[in-house]
């Protein structure tokens, strides 16, 4: 089974509070959120206590703010970048503290710096293995979760994030856009993402399929990989086919769109993932 939702409040939630995007998405048939605290987190823990009691059957996950870079040359850019995704953590701590939902915490690693590809890994594993420890030694249960990432520049490719999930007992955010946009348009049809989906399994087991965490929008790419998101019927990007491959491998977990169309596009995804035999 797989829950379908939006990246952040959906654009026809009135007043566009997070207390009525739970109400809104039910209100559609659509199921999730991915909190998404892009320029810093905006919930406190109190508010999140409050919020929860409205989240009824709502899967949440957060996305950390994007000012990340786990591989920062400044040492205060690498601790500012650690405080903003245990901040995170907290927050989605408090969501879903008596679920045995996944606490999903979303965020982008890091950038390459144009360093050594194998030095940027062991930096960048070192540094979320503290964050790890963090979260243990607080009692705080969450699953951190690394996300593909579609600039050429950006640390993040699926191999990188394998490796990270099986070494540190993490799981990745799959955005399959951004491995088409990274790819420059070659993953693009149902063998490509299908024999993705069975390399994260022999990497990561039965697990790494059953509980998966995906986002999927349009996407336009250059030279350098991403450009920006686009809706998915303005883009290129196959994510019929994706979808289709997610239903015959037996994919199980969270869709997150991220298209500009929030709402509109999440509810494309379901139908046509609904109505594949």
């Amino acid at each position: 089974m797989l829950n379908f939702g939006t990246a952040g409040i959906p654009i026809n939630t009135k007043p566009r509070t997070t207390e009525n995007a739970f109400y809104f998405l039910r209100d559609i048939s659509l199921n999730a959120i991915e909190l998404e605290f892009v320029r810093g987190v905006n919930i406190k823990e109190k508010k999140a206590e409050d919020l929860k009691v409205h989240a009824n059957n709502i899967v949440i996950s957060a996305h950390a703010p994007y000012y990340i870079n786990l591989n920062a040359k400044e040492e205060e850019k690498i601790e500012r970048s650690i405080t903003h995704i245990i901040n995170t953590g907290k927050i989605i701590n408090v969501f879903n503290r008596y679920s045995d939902a996944n606490k999903n915490i979303v965020f982008h690693p890091g950038y390459y710096l144009k360093m050594n590809k194998e030095q940027v890994y062991k930096t960048i594993a070192s540094n979320i293995e503290r964050i790890i420890n963090y979260f243990k030694d607080n009692n705080i249960n969450v699953m951190l979760r690394p996300e593909t990432t579609g600039k050429i520049s950006q640390f993040g490719n699926l191999d990188e994030l394998l490796s990270l999930s099986e070494e540190l007992g993490i799981l990745p955010c799959v955005d399959f856009p951004h491995l088409y946009a990274r790819s420059l348009g070659k993953i693009n049809d149902y063998d490509s993402f299908y024999n993705l989906l069975e390399k994260i399994e022999s990497v990561l087991g039965k697990k790494g399929i059953y509980d998966m965490h995906i986002h999927i929008s349009g996407i336009e790419y250059g030279k350098g990989g991403e450009k920006n998101h686009l809706p998915l019927n303005e883009s290129d990007f196959n994510y019929k086919s994706l979808l289709k491959a997610l239903k015959d491998y037996g994919v199980r977990g969270t869709v997150i769109c991220e298209s500009p169309k929030l709402e509109y596009d999440a509810l494309i995804l379901k139908r046509e993932y609904n109505q594949m035999e």
